[in-house]
């Protein structure tokens, strides 16, 4: 859904800045949106892909086989 907005919004910005006149400011906003949404995008994936880490906790030691 993020990504959708984030590239919906990109090419809402992407359009505005072709049919203007100084659009310059619309470009900006246009590669800012884009590079947000790759960046969902990767993230996604890299959360996907990462393994669980398996946490083994320690044996409790014995007070009476310690002395």
């Amino acid at each position: 859904m993020k990504t959708k907005l984030l590239s919906f919004c990109a090419l809402i910005f992407l359009l505005l800045g072709w049919n203007t006149k100084d659009g310059v400011l619309f470009f900006f906003f246009a590669v800012h949106l884009l590079t947000l949404a790759i960046a969902v995008i990767v993230s996604k994936y890299d959360q996907k892909c990462r393994p669980v880490l398996a946490v083994d906790t320690l044996p409790e030691i014995d007070s009476s086989e310690s002395q």
